[in-house]
């Protein structure tokens, strides 16, 4: 927690902005993110709070309640708040018109005495400031893809600090979100299981390519275009899209209703339509942003919405001789909106934004607290000074571990701080993994690597902390690290350095003078459908539901009985 005398500080600083995001429909991914004179000081995912997975239809309670907490702050502190959807806006399209201020603020923090202080944010414009202004850019093309916000669903803005402009360059419904969404519908996934479907494109060949190019692709022009169009008739598009996406896919093949369990002949052909589906969804956004990076002579990305935690989209953006640099912000989905709206309030309150974006901004629990979760459960415990080589040393002998530290991370994937540890040397591990936490056998798993060696393992030395983007394994590494080595020789990595997270980047370092191989196997600490654990008493039910061999938290360590 933050020490006496900074919260007296925060007390007397100028401008402090709660961001908000999560309402009693149409939401999901809600939480909450506050900035205190420019500083981004806290920011949690509603979901991590609830223990409800995506908070759908829920007010950030917890989320608010927590910001606070954490920096010893009341409502009444707050100067504003910024939602990120522009609800206004929204009915404003259907012809109706939405609450009060005062009637959000009653629902928000049971009180109207607020409404003066309720700022609402269009939807991308949250995302567009959510990614732009911890890339660290002084201009870039925020590129903004998702199901869809208020109503436009794919938009690039041209984005200037020196100036604090966001200029809109195009926007369109045309949703590349709903598009993937409905090709993994159609493999056999559930909406929000995207991320199986980008595992198993390498296991196909893109056959249903120019079957898919002409529903939905570039023309000659550059402009997005789709094989249908859906009127704004309700608060989303997202089931007529759907619908409609399933019919024209019905015209390439039938739906799958097995469950992918395995890669065999039967499945082939729903590989084959995730390599189809991922391949055009790379082409489509490679075409855009060279138009705009033509147009504007911008050569930095900035990238968000949920479509960008696609790795190899991202990465194959990078790799663009038009592009010097991407950033893809780790809270890319709605989950990054409370972010971008409280990062736009504070903009446009004068606010000089700085925000370096280590993403581990959540809750954080003591070693007190720690201690009496391990007694209460009657484990035997050991205290470790240096907990980070007795982690590595266990590693060493093949011990899968939850490893509990710090601050939770802010975004959807385990960096380091509530994740599952693995050595990534014995390839029969992938499949131990994936069967304890009740995943896939053929799903892969992602490496955290010492970013001073990441060129000795893969063909990159781009900085990548959040795992948000791939690269190739070199092929001497292959078999020093089979289980983080996919199918196409790709790897997600987490590049780690002491300046992100100390602690990790030792077990990593000493891991390496261990084995001689500096990467773990680094996966999110949860069961099988819920949240990443946040509390003490959630990572020791997950370790023993999981049945890992042992579990360190803080200086702590506890061995499965």
């Amino acid at each position: 927690m933050l020490c006496n005398w900074l919260f007296n500080k925060l007390k007397e600083v100028n401008i402090k902005v709660l961001g908000l995001n999560g309402w009693t429909e149409r939401g999901h991914d809600g939480g909450a993110s506050l900035i205190v004179d420019g500083k981004l000081i806290y920011a949690v995912e509603e979901e991590r709070l609830t223990r409800l997975k995506h908070a759908y239809d829920t007010i950030p309670n917890k989320s608010i309640e927590h910001a606070l907490n954490f920096a010893n702050l009341k409502l009444d502190d707050i100067d504003k708040f910024y939602i990120g959807w522009d609800y206004e806006a929204l009915y404003s399209m259907l012809n109706k018109q939405f609450l009060t201020k005062e009637e959000v603020s009653q629902a928000i923090f049971g009180s109207d005495k607020y409404a003066s202080k309720i700022e609402y944010v269009s939807h991308h414009i949250a995302h567009a400031y959510s990614t732009f202004y911890p890339s660290k850019y002084e201009r870039a093309l925020a590129f903004i893809i998702d199901g869809q916000g208020e109503y436009m669903a794919t938009s690039i803005f041209a984005a200037d600090k020196v100036n604090n402009d966001m200029k809109l360059l195009m926007e369109t419904p045309i949703s590349l979100g709903y598009f993937y969404a409905a090709i993994t519908r159609h493999i056999g996934f559930r909406s929000g299981e995207e991320g199986k479907t980008m595992g198993l494109a390498p296991y196909g060949i893109p056959k249903y390519y120019e079957a898919l190019k002409r529903m939905i692709y570039v023309d000659k022009a550059g402009e997005l275009k789709c094989a249908f169009s859906i009127k704004k008739e309700g608060k989303d598009e997202e089931v007529a899209s759907l619908q409609k996406w399933e019919e024209l896919l019905n015209t390439i093949l039938p739906k799958n209703d097995t469950p992918i369990k395995e890669i065999n002949d039967n499945i082939q052909k729903y590989a084959d339509l995730a390599a189809s589906g991922e391949k055009l969804l790379e082409d489509i956004t490679v075409a855009l942003i060279k138009k705009y990076i033509r147009e504007t002579d911008i050569h930095n990305i900035a990238i968000a919405g949920g479509v960008g935690l696609n790795c190899p989209m991202s990465s194959l953006i990078e790799s663009l001789d038009e592009v010097d640099s991407v950033f893809v912000q780790p809270a890319s989905n709605d989950g990054g909106i409370s972010l971008g709206a409280a990062i736009y309030g504070a903009v446009k309150m004068g606010d000089k934004v700085d925000i370096e974006m280590i993403p581990y901004l959540g809750d954080e629990y003591t070693d007190e607290d720690i201690l009496a979760a391990i007694k209460k459960k009657g484990y035997k415990y050991e205290y470790h000074e240096e907990i980070e080589k007795e982690i590595a040393k266990l590693l060493s002998q093949d011990y899968l571990i939850g490893n509990y530290q710090g601050r939770i991370e802010f975004g959807p994937r385990a960096l380091g701080n509530r994740s599952i540890l693995s050595s990534p040397i014995h390839e029969e591990t992938l499949v131990k993994i994936n069967n304890l936490k009740g995943r896939e056998v053929w799903r892969p798993l992602a490496p955290a690597v010492i970013y001073d060696k990441q060129s000795e393992i893969f063909d990159s030395n781009i900085f990548s902390p959040y795992m948000t983007k791939n690269f190739q394994v070199l092929s001497d590494a292959r078999d020093k690290i089979p289980v983080a080595t996919h199918v196409d020789n790709t790897a997600r990595i987490q590049s780690v350095t002491k300046e992100y997270n100390e602690k990790f980047y030792k077990i990593i370092k000493e891991f390496d003078k261990l084995t001689g191989v500096p990467v773990v196997i680094n996966t999110s600490f949860n069961l099988r459908g819920e949240p990443i654990v946040n509390t003490p008493a959630e990572a020791i039910n997950s370790f023993e539901n999981i049945k890992l061999d042992y579990l360190a938290m803080g200086h702590y360590l506890i061995k499965r009985k």
